[in-house]
């Protein structure tokens, strides 16, 4: 497994700027975050735009194998309207994840937004309407679509779902991201997570919480993701994406960060080694 920090933890920075400072601290690769990825977008033609930044990357030895899609997209709008508007936008985002080679873009399953009594199976409908327009984006590109486990959604929450939704499609196109924060807020097993996903778990969110709310912590910070296990059955199915933390949770002044982040390389690196 390739270890990644997510570029959200430097979210103050210019993507360029994220790329030196990662490098700098002996990162070679990262998921590109919501924020970053806008940023690219804002500035013009994404053909262009994305060659320039791939060039950068690969300039400074660094790559990025995971994306993460807006934050803000609900492919399951209730509003028909606003969902061609989202799922339009979306096609830009899928051009620029594969200019730049992303092979995981993750992404929420969407479905909230709709009234207390809705009928969960129109909402599995529109999900699945949605990923049929996502996967022609995607068809043919390097970008796989990875559904993140979601505790807040009522279909989302656990590996069931996410493989309902992804099998109608080419495991090319479509597979798993599993948070494990969002996991334990939803009370799941991770090993049972793991092993029921199997090939199509595509793209991991690494954090730890307390249970109670999404702390984004690292391991062994007083959190309850059973690591050991996680680590160990992550090997059993010969997972091949990244294994990328999505954290700090707290935000500190920027020496302290940048000494957080030697100590999280040197944490997976560890982890990844003898677990």
């Amino acid at each position: 497994m390739q270890i990644s920090m997510w570029s959200s933890y430097l979210v103050e920075m210019s993507p360029e700027k994220m790329v030196e400072t990662m490098v700098d601290h002996g990162w070679n690769c990262t998921e590109l975050s919501d924020e970053h990825a806008k940023v690219l977008l804002k500035r013009g033609q994404v053909a262009k735009v994305g060659k320039k930044f791939k060039n950068f990357c690969d300039n400074h030895g660094f790559s990025l194998p995971q994306g993460h899609f807006y934050l803000s997209l609900n492919i399951a709008h209730p509003d028909a309207v606003e969902r061609i508007k989202l799922l339009d936008e979306l096609k830009y985002w899928c051009e620029l994840f594969s200019i730049l080679d992303i092979k995981a873009g993750v992404l929420h399953p969407g479905g909230g937004g709709w009234p207390v009594g809705s009928d969960m199976e129109q909402i599995k409908e529109v999900i699945m309407e949605s990923l049929a327009v996502i996967n022609s984006y995607v068809d043919g590109t390097p970008v796989t679509v990875c559904l993140e486990n979601m505790p807040s959604l009522k279909i989302g929450r656990n590996v069931e779902d996410l493989l309902q939704l992804t099998k109608p499609f080419e495991p090319d196109n479509f597979g798993i991201c599993l948070d494990t924060g969002h996991l334990m807020l939803a009370k799941g097993d991770c090993i049972e997570f793991i092993r029921k996903a199997g090939a199509n778990l595509k793209a991991l969110h690494i954090a730890d919480n307390m249970g109670i709310k999404d702390d984004h912590i690292l391991p062994y910070s007083g959190g309850i993701v059973p690591w050991e296990d996680v680590i160990s059955t992550l090997k059993e199915i010969n997972y091949q994406g990244l294994f990328n933390f999505e954290v700090p949770g707290e935000r500190c002044p920027l020496p302290i960060s940048l000494d957080k982040l030697d100590y999280a390389q040197k944490l997976g690196k560890w982890m990844s080694r003898n677990l």
